[in-house]
């Protein structure tokens, strides 16, 4: 498989994590941590944790499998959620600071989404476009509010949803979600602009001699499968090693 990235590297990430792996993530919040915006802050410990981690022989085993990589991810977020946490004045009744963050973890042919906030992640394919994760916001309240966010909470709350990929498709990654049709044509045009703006990080998907797609290249949509998941930093190391040990 081959990526090819472009976008705005300021408010997101791309990390190649193993051979057939990479992770992509956008983030956007409001407040400070350490004198930098909560957003960076956040992607900068996301990057700094998977490099820690890519020294660990289990870890690189696991993130190169599609559904313990999805699990591996979760680990190293609900880690990088706890030291965040830590390091605010956050409590149950007022928030400091907290980001969205929408992260993609793509490995083998799939595309995991792991998602808390206003941030987005979708897929464009064939002339079309579709959302790869539920919305976060609570639009029917005076001031919309975010039902879940990063370093708002001790505990990782986050929803997970996977897709297969096929060749020519794209993963498109922004800091607000679209709505309506207009802002759908909208954003398709913009991804053969050469200059794609702030806070949107395109991945385009192509087929290779060594890549591994599923068998059907039929340019359709199948519906991503959406959970949500509530995590704490040592069941998500437990969720690992029963990951790694099971294959």
């Amino acid at each position: 498989m081959t990526l090819a990235i472009r976008g705005d590297r300021t408010s997101c990430l791309s990390l190649q994590l193993g051979p057939g792996t990479w992770l992509l993530a956008v983030a956007r919040g409001f407040g400070q941590m350490g004198g930098l915006p909560i957003e960076s802050a956040l992607l900068a410990r996301l990057r700094a944790e998977c490099q820690g981690r890519m020294r660990s022989p289990l870890f690189r085993r696991a993130i190169d499998r599609p559904q313990a990589a999805a699990t591996a991810m979760l680990a190293v977020l609900a880690r990088v959620n706890g030291a965040l946490y830590a390091n605010t004045a956050n409590h149950d009744d007022y928030v400091t600071a907290a980001a969205s963050l929408t992260a993609v973890i793509v490995v083998q042919g799939f595309a995991y989404v792991i998602h808390a906030g206003a941030t987005a992640a979708y897929l464009a394919r064939g002339g079309a476009i579709a959302p790869l994760c539920n919305d976060d916001v609570m639009e029917e309240r005076p001031i919309p509010v975010l039902a879940r966010a990063f370093a708002a909470a001790p505990v990782l709350d986050v929803g997970v949803s996977n897709v297969r990929l096929i060749p020519g498709d794209a993963i498109v990654l922004l800091g607000r979600r679209i709505a309506g049709a207009s802002e759908r044509r909208t954003l398709l045009e913009r991804l053969e602009a050469s200059e794609l703006g702030e806070q949107i990080l395109v991945a385009r998907f192509e087929d290779d001699a060594g890549s591994i797609f599923p068998a059907s290249s039929a340019a359709v949509f199948a519906a991503p499968r959406f959970a949500r998941t509530m995590i704490g930093i040592a069941a998500a190391i437990g969720f690992l090693a029963a990951a790694v040990l099971a294959h």
